[in-house]
């Protein structure tokens, strides 16, 4: 149980990334007050949790009921999972973010999806909530983890300041490539999980 918790909190830690959020976070709020930077903060991280508990909730339910079964989902999402790591290790997520501010509610688009609720996030969500491997228990602590990750993700929006500040640019470099290695590692994981599911037993140690 608690090595689930510690997977499902890693996992969705580096595909939510939080520090990785601050520097677009910082570039679409700039001209806002303190108080309005604090708000739009708290609605995107609202918006973004309910995404992805909703998809935490029905996400497989619905992927079968058009006939997608959870390996192919699961090889899928390692898939995104892996090509997100290596974005995130090459420097290419969020690449020119912020350079034109979209227009309409930024805690929605793009902060809420997709930066924090985006493919990586809904996939790691549903490979973590599968019905035929967790129990309720062990979903629900799934949960608990998502709800932590998006704590620890206002916390970093709402201190975005002081973080830039604190580690700079170079500083959310090294973290944000980081944080690729590890989830493409998880990837790699999750797609040989899938393999050894579908191949005969035993064929995959």
């Amino acid at each position: 149980m608690v090595g689930n918790l510690v997977t499902a909190f890693m996992t969705l830690l580096v595909t939510i990334d939080p520090i990785s959020n601050v520097p677009v976070f910082l570039a679409l709020t700039g001209g806002k007050s303190s108080q309005e930077r604090l708000r739009i903060a708290l609605r995107a991280c609202v918006v973004a949790t309910l995404i992805l508990l909703f998809f935490l909730a029905v996400g497989q339910i619905v992927m079968e009921a058009i006939g997608i079964s959870l390996n192919a989902f699961r090889l899928a999402g390692g898939v995104v999972l892996l090509s997100l790591g290596l974005k995130m290790l090459y420097g290419e997520v969020g690449a020119g973010d912020g350079s034109a501010p979209p227009s309409g509610d930024v805690s929605v688009f793009p902060l809420a999806t997709p930066m924090m609720a985006g493919a990586g996030s809904i996939t790691a969500v549903v490979v973590l909530t599968d019905n035929y491997k967790y129990s309720i228990p062990e979903q629900a602590g799934t949960a608990a983890m998502l709800l932590l990750v998006m704590g620890i993700c206002f916390a970093c929006l709402a201190v975005a300041q002081a973080i830039r500040r604190l580690i700079g640019d170079t500083g959310t470099n090294v973290i944000s490539r980081v944080m690729g290695i590890v989830l493409a590692a998880l990837a790699m994981q999750t797609i040989v999980n899938a393999v050894k599911d579908i191949l005969p037993a035993g064929t995959i140690p």
